[in-house]
Order: C-alpha cells, then sequence, then structure tokens
C-alpha cells in the first residue's frame, strides 16, 4: 500500500482508532447513514470504512472524509473475498432518470472540470427537468459565477465555476434545512437540529416525504416558495432566491396540533473536497496548489481571524475563537481562482452560525456552516442566510 494507507495499519494509528471511528461518524453525518465493513490487512489490523468501488487488483475505501484506494494483495483473504463480492454490480438494470437511487442525502462524487454537474444520488420528491444536463435537478440558474440548481430530493446544489472551468473538482456545495425534534431534553440541554436521527441524544430527524403543489421544473430559478411535507403531517416552508451574485434562504417548520414534540430547524451549507488527493503526498505538494486559499471570519467574540486551508483545525481552535461561533465567512485563494465566496446571515439577532471541520487537515475534506435560531424555531427573512458569489 502507499505510505498514506500504510500509517492506518501502523500500530500507532491503532493507538488512535477512537479518533478515526469518531471521525468516520462525523463524515457519515455529513453523507447520510451508509453501510460500514471491516478492512483487514494482513497483519491482522483493522479499520472500519465504507465501500465505494474495486476491480480486479484494487478496492477504494471511504475513510474520514477522502477516498483511498487499497491493494487487494494487501488485504486479508476476507476482506479480499468482500472486495470482490461487493464490486460484483447488481443483477438488476440501472433505475430510470424518473426514480434515481434512493438515499438520505446527496453525495457528491468527481467529475471533470467541466462539462455535465456531478453526478448525485437521493429520492426524488420534486418533478424534474427530466433531460439534458440538469435532468435531475427541478430547477437551474446558471451565471458567470456559479450555477445554482434545486435537486429532485428537495437540496439545493451550488457550484462555483470560472468562465467554463468547474471549481472544487465539480462537485456542488449542498444547501439545506436539518428538521428534527426532541422527545426528550438533550441531555446539554441543547437544540441543535441534527440531519440526521441522534437517539443518544433523544433527537429525531423528520425526513421531507414530498411537496405541496411545487411549481414546475425551470431553466430560470429565480424565487421559490416550497411547502415540503415531513413525517408526522408537518410541513416546512421554504423560501429561496436565486441571482447573478447572491443567494438567500429562510424557513420554518409548522406543526399540526397532533405534535406533541415541536420541530427544530436548521440551514446546513456543506463544502465539498476542495482538491483530489493522490498517495504520499504532503505539505511539499499541497502547498503549490492551495496557496493562500482560507476562511477569513468574524467570529462571535468580534475578532477578525484567518482559517487557512492548510491548518489542522485542532491547532487552530487552541488559538482563535471561530469554533464559538461566526457571524460571517469569506473564503477566496488559489483553489476558488478569482472567485470570492461570502456566507453571512442578513442578521445575527437570536441566532447564531458555526463553522466546522470533520477532518485534520482543509485541502482534502469536506466542512461546513451550520446556522439556527437560538431556540430552534423560525429562520425568518430578516435573518435570511446569504451566499455572495463575485
Amino acid at each position: 500500500m502507499g505510505k498514506t494507507v500504510s500509517n492506518w495499519f501502523s500500530m500507532k494509528t491503532m493507538l488512535r482508532l477512537p479518533l478515526l471511528l469518531l471521525l468516520v461518524s462525523f463524515a457519515n453525518l455529513s453523507f447520510g447513514q451508509v453501510e460500514i465493513h471491516d478492512w483487514t490487512n494482513k497483519g491482522g489490523r483493522t479499520i472500519k470504512a465504507k465501500f465505494v468501488s474495486g476491480d480486479a487488483s484494487t478496492v477504494t475505501i471511504f475513510l474520514n472524509g477522502r477516498n483511498f484506494v487499497l491493494k487487494l494483495s494487501d488485504l486479508s483473504e476476507e476482506s479480499q473475498a468482500l472486495a470482490r463480492k461487493l464490486s460484483v454490480p447488481p443483477p438488476s438494470p440501472p433505475p430510470s432518470p424518473a426514480q434515481p437511487p434512493s438515499s438520505s442525502e446527496p453525495e457528491p462524487s468527481p467529475v471533470p472540470p467541466t462539462g455535465k454537474p456531478a453526478a448525485t444520488g437521493g429520492k426524488f420528491v420534486l418533478p424534474t427537468l427530466g433531460s439534458g444536463k440538469w435532468a435531475n435537478y427541478h430547477s437551474v440558474l446558471e451565471t458567470s459565477t456559479h450555477d445554482v440548481a434545486l435537486h429532485g430530493s428537495g437540496v439545493f446544489h451550488l457550484y462555483l465555476k470560472e468562465g467554463s472551468e468547474n471549481l472544487l473538482q465539480g462537485k456542488p456545495l449542498v444547501l439545506n434545512f436539518n428538521h428534527g425534534y426532541y422527545s426528550k431534553p438533550h441531555p446539554k440541554g441543547s437544540v441543535y437540529a441534527y440531519h440526521t436521527t441522534r437517539s443518544d441524544y433523544h433527537y429525531h430527524y423528520r425526513k421531507i416525504t414530498g411537496f405541496y403543489n411545487p411549481p414546475e421544473p425551470s431553466e430560470k430559478l429565480g424565487r421559490l416558495k416550497l411547502k415540503a411535507k415531513l413525517e408526522d403531517d408537518v410541513t416546512m416552508e421554504i423560501e429561496f432566491e436565486a441571482g447573478s451574485r447572491r443567494i438567500a434562504i429562510w424557513g420554518k417548520a409548522d406543526d399540526p396540533s397532533s405534535v406533541d414534540h415541536p420541530t427544530v430547524v436548521a440551514l446546513r451549507l456543506s463544502v465539498p473536497e476542495a482538491m483530489p488527493v493522490k498517495e504520499g503526498d504532503g505539505l511539499a505538494e499541497w502547498e503549490p496548489i492551495v496557496d493562500d486559499t482560507s476562511i477569513e471570519v468574524v467570529a462571535s467574540s468580534r475578532a477578525k481571524e484567518t482559517i487557512p486551508y492548510l491548518e489542522k483545525w485542532v491547532d487552530l481552535k487552541k488559538k482563535l475563537s471561530f469554533s464559538r461561533g461566526i457571524e460571517s465567512a469569506v473564503t477566496a485563494g488559489k483553489l476558488l481562482g478569482r472567485r470570492e465566496m461570502t456566507v453571512a446571515p442578513k442578521s445575527i439577532r437570536n441566532s447564531s452560525m458555526q463553522v466546522g471541520s470533520y477532518s485534520g487537515v482543509f485541502p482534502f475534506q469536506h466542512y461546513r456552516y451550520y446556522y439556527q435560531d437560538k431556540a430552534g424555531g423560525e429562520i425568518d427573512k430578516n435573518r435570511r442566510l446569504e451566499i455572495e458569489i463575485k
């Protein structure tokens, strides 16, 4: 195996397995529930990771927000057999565009820097355009700086671009609401709206089951007002505006009288991996590619702080205050070409925003912005979340 993957199986890494497993759990929170398998090398050391793909000599697994390619010859006989079993395509033909594979949330996958949008999954709950480049989307707006589209699964995708070239490997930023309820108070009193059920916190996610009278699919996405059907007969009102430079979103949940536990909501903007990973590479290879790419934030303390893409979160949190909340964030630098992306609520009144990572080093891992009313309630128009692209 390459140096990076071999390190996973070293004794030093085995001592850090609890941390790795925690990171895996965070990655699963970002991409929904996935099946995790045990992978054992010939030395008897085991890690847990998602199967991605396989061929006659290798298997690709997903761990800690990254894809890794392992040689079958380096794995135990049991893991080799598992890889071959999972690599066999299903006997049934792939679903038609009108019936995509079902999963709890779209998962970005790499694509060439130009051309068709990154492939995404997710159960369709909206009518779609049905053909062409945006076949799996309900509506889309293409601009000179970005493309924004509402996927048939009910989440918004934002593709940053520079001319005809897509940035971030052609992967979308994913923007959507979290909505759920607490059957009992959170052990620490939190009203955090997760995007998956957390029984350890007495939190239950309410899935979107459909939409009431959605507008017709369109290639001229502008302003949308949607009414989503959630489980337990809860409705979620979502309002969205898209333009050539700015995107805005706000909304609220409406609980019927029959609901025993009120719905808490939050907005989440997930940013994908920023660059491909090559085994054995390190700072010497990364620095020329990443260069000055960073996030400039205004922390809740009013301090202006820089989060460089090449520094570890654990180190930054020791000297910066951004982990306690931010008021705005601007991402810019070499990885974004000439683009500059600002994420900020219209007003921070009675609300809070955070930026968090699921990894140690930035260029290879996704991160997310999380915005919520402090009581978990409505995000009104006056406090809408705005994304500006220059």
